[in-house]
């Protein structure tokens, strides 16, 4: 039950940070390298990870803060690359039936970063 639990914390944070709050300037900077607009949405999903697994150390199984901060930034590093690599060589046109397999492969790409994060810390932390 805990990992259903940090799954869905996981998914709602990737909702609110990629169709919630992320702006247009932001879907635009992810395909520069290392453009602080496109940045500042990895950041935005490192503080989400920050809380998402906060929230879960405090409610469902402890973790250490070491932890909770070095998977954050992991799962932002990682997520940054994603979306650049979407960006930068993906299709833009969203008539383009290319387009939505991309970013249904982006999308992908984003869960199964969760899964390994998850797959890690039933491992390490015990987690069942």
């Amino acid at each position: 039950m805990d990992i259903l639990i940090l799954m869905t914390l996981l998914q709602m944070k990737h909702w609110y940070a990629d169709f919630w709050i992320q702006t247009f300037s932001q879907t635009v900077k992810k395909g520069i390298y290392l453009d602080r607009v496109g940045i500042s949405h990895s950041i935005d999903h490192v503080i989400g990870t920050l809380i998402a697994l906060l929230i879960f150390s405090l409610g469902v199984h402890p973790l250490s803060p070491m932890t909770i901060i070095i998977m954050a930034l992991i799962e932002g590093t990682v997520h940054y690359h994603i979306d650049w690599i979407k960006v930068k060589f993906g299709h833009k046109d969203m008539t383009n039936a290319i387009f939505w397999k991309e970013f249904g492969l982006d999308q992908f790409a984003h869960q199964a970063t969760y899964l390994i994060m998850i797959w890690y810390l039933a491992f390490h932390d015990h987690l069942v």
